[in-house]
């Protein structure tokens, strides 16, 4: 260590001359005899060698010792937030969350501001429920206060169709329901702190179908929908005089009326209950829509995924995508389920209140970007 060796031997001399003028003024001042002239050159020796000694220690530890630290500039990704960057870089990312798994592609705009563009898929699956029956105008399954079934006018309709197919009628059909989400996105992330580019604020666009949602009958239920038909067809046609006509109308049962409401010439009460029919087809269906283009905003931080890589990132981000209202879930004739009908039972009604709470869709996602150039 060349640079050491001279160090030391200016600091050798230094301490000697420092020595030398303090005996001087010593002997002026008439106090030389303070020194002990036999172990001067001892003193003088254990004094400087002390002073090496600190000397040397600092100079090798102060090349392990940081220097004062300072404000990490524009981290992670230096480069990338560089000065006049305007679409210089091309960052790919996989993102994967509550709005499905995607793929985007983000530029720089400027220092502290880039563009995101993206696709996100949520993968598909099935969420099955029921809808009741109703004959005669009344639920098909009631219970009195003790969880007794009570015997009601679809009873009576059950052991009729019983009687004239050899087939058991069901008291409800099963609906499939299955999620349609994947939308194209248009973002911007904004990162507000010159010396901080961890932290940042997103707003822009989600852009994807109306109907995110939609329930149709099971095939299973084909069955049902057919007996449901057959009957409905014998009652009108049967007299008046005959026991059918006794029985009522068979019918989808869905839920009770949220309010007053005039329909044709009939009136029907709040708590009456809705009763509707399938499709000439034969087909029973719940769409659920919202709007096509829906508001983003969110805030996130990103870090570097790799350590020693400024481009490897990971980001975390909490947002909501603004639907413009609780979505509209509407059935078949066009009633919305979530407006017009209340007390709708079982696994339906808890599927419809859950939608129907959603005023805005909360977006949770971890994105794995990677710097092309």
């Amino acid at each position: 260590m060349p640079e050491t060796r001279e160090w030391s031997c200016c600091l050798r001399q230094s301490l000697e001359i420092i020595f030398q003028l303090l005996q001087n003024q010593l002997i002026r001042s008439g106090k030389a005899g303070l020194i002990d002239l036999p172990c001067k050159k001892h003193c003088m020796r254990r004094f400087i060698n002390i002073c090496l000694a600190l000397g040397f220690a600092l100079t090798v530890n102060a090349q392990y010792i940081p220097a004062f630290p300072k404000a990490e500039k524009k981290d992670p990704g230096t480069k990338y937030w560089s000065k006049g960057n305007l679409f210089r870089h091309l960052e790919v990312s996989l993102t994967v969350g509550t709005s499905g798994v995607g793929i985007d592609l983000a530029a720089p705009l400027c220092e502290f501001m880039q563009i995101r563009m993206g696709y996100d898929y949520l993968p598909q699956f099935t969420k099955s429920y029921n809808m009741n029956l109703a004959g005669g105008g009344q639920a098909a399954r009631q219970y009195d206060d003790q969880g007794n079934r009570i015997r009601t006018p679809f009873d009576k309709i059950q052991e009729y169709m019983y009687q004239q197919t050899g087939t058991d009628l069901e008291d409800h059909i099963v609906m499939n329901s299955k999620l349609n989400v994947h939308n194209m996105k248009f973002l911007i992330d904004i990162y507000p702190f010159k010396y901080n580019k961890h932290w940042h604020f997103t707003t822009g666009i989600y852009w994807g179908p109306e109907e995110f949602a939609k329930a149709e009958n099971d095939p299973q239920s084909d069955k049902t929908i057919s007996l449901m038909k057959e009957y409905n067809q014998r009652y009108e046609s049967a007299k008046s005089d005959d026991a059918i006509k006794g029985y009522g109308k068979l019918n989808l049962y869905p839920g009770d009326y949220a309010e007053d409401r005039t329909i044709g010439l009939t009136q029907h009460k709040k708590g009456d209950p809705y009763l509707t029919d399938p499709t000439e087809g034969g087909k029973v269906s719940i769409s659920t829509t919202t709007n096509a283009i829906k508001p983003y905003i969110g805030a996130g931080y990103t870090g570097r995924l790799v350590k020693s890589r400024d481009d490897w990132k990971i980001s975390a981000e909490l947002g909501v995508m603004i639907w413009g209202g609780t979505p509209i879930q509407r059935l078949h004739d066009g009633t919305d389920m979530s407006k017009d009908l209340t007390n709708i039972p079982g696994a339906m009604g808890n599927v419809i209140s859950f939608t129907k709470a959603l005023k805005v869709y909360p977006v949770l996602s971890v994105r794995f970007a990677k710097t092309i150039f």
